[in-house]
């Protein structure tokens, strides 16, 4: 068994029922964003838990200048090999929760793939906002995209939720997910425990990922904001569209803060 699903960078995504086009589709929201919001042209960005960087390298073929940062050592491998003969985007690994980065300031900050509320702990998101706004120049916009998550109930015990199988290229992989219980107390809303079975052409590979997830709503994010003093949360987008009201969010919401 190998440590994580996050080891195989060309699966995880679907794993995730992430569909290719969705990332030329955020982009494009992210550009509106920008333009509506930003007190100047955003031509450096900030990439955070990018994993390969599927956004960044779409910026990176558009002219901005974009630098990804991930914890994973495959991700990043991934992300310098597919983005190899592009000058204007750059690498770095390093945790989430606090970190440093020699780079000049930059206009935007992007945390896409719904992976803000896998951090749990007041301190951890705090002192990530903090590592965050000492890389972005003042007015500069940070954009987090979450997950709506009133469809993860809370579990009085561990529960199959999701069995599904999927190919993707030369694989065939089998989901197994399982929501488990947390104490009322916690600061973890659910915890799912996600169990893969890849098969290959020539072997078998079995992965486990337990992912904790935080319940976040724009009042939850806009305290955050506040408490960390440094950013201001400005506005909140559901589901890529500057007209849906958020009581109508189907799936996710864009959480728009600037840095102050």
């Amino acid at each position: 068994m190998v440590a994580s699903i996050y080891e195989f960078p060309d699966i995880f995504r679907r794993v995730h029922k992430e569909q290719p086009y969705e990332i030329g589709e955020e982009v494009r929201f992210l550009r509106k964003v920008w333009k509506r919001h930003a007190p100047r042209p955003v031509r450096r960005v900030l990439d955070l838990a990018c994993g390969n960087s599927p956004h960044g390298q779409i910026l990176a073929r558009g002219g901005i200048e974009v630098v990804g940062i991930d914890r994973s050592a495959t991700m990043v491998a991934a992300g310098r090999r597919e983005s190899h003969g592009l000058d204007n985007i750059r690498f770095y690994r390093r945790p989430i929760e606090r970190f440093k980065i020699p780079e000049r300031r930059f206009d935007a900050a992007i945390f896409m793939s719904e992976t803000f509320p896998v951090m749990t702990a007041n301190d951890a998101i705090l002192s990530h906002l903090e590592s965050v706004a000492a890389t972005l120049r003042r007015g500069g916009l940070y954009v987090i995209d979450i997950d709506r998550h009133d469809g993860f109930r809370v579990a009085a015990a561990r529960k199959l939720w999701r069995d599904r199988s999927m190919r993707v290229a030369d694989a065939t992989v089998r989901v197994r997910a399982h929501s488990s219980p947390m104490p009322w107390h916690s600061g973890i809303h659910s915890i799912f425990e996600l169990e893969c079975e890849l098969e290959f052409p020539d072997r078998t590979v079995r992965t486990r990922d337990l992912v904790p997830v935080r319940y976040t709503i724009p009042p939850t994010l806009d305290l955050l904001a506040r408490a960390c003093g440094k950013f201001e949360m400005i506005a909140a987008y559901a589901d890529l569209s500057f007209a849906v009201a958020m009581e109508n969010c189907e799936r996710r919401w864009w959480g728009v803060l600037r840095r102050t």
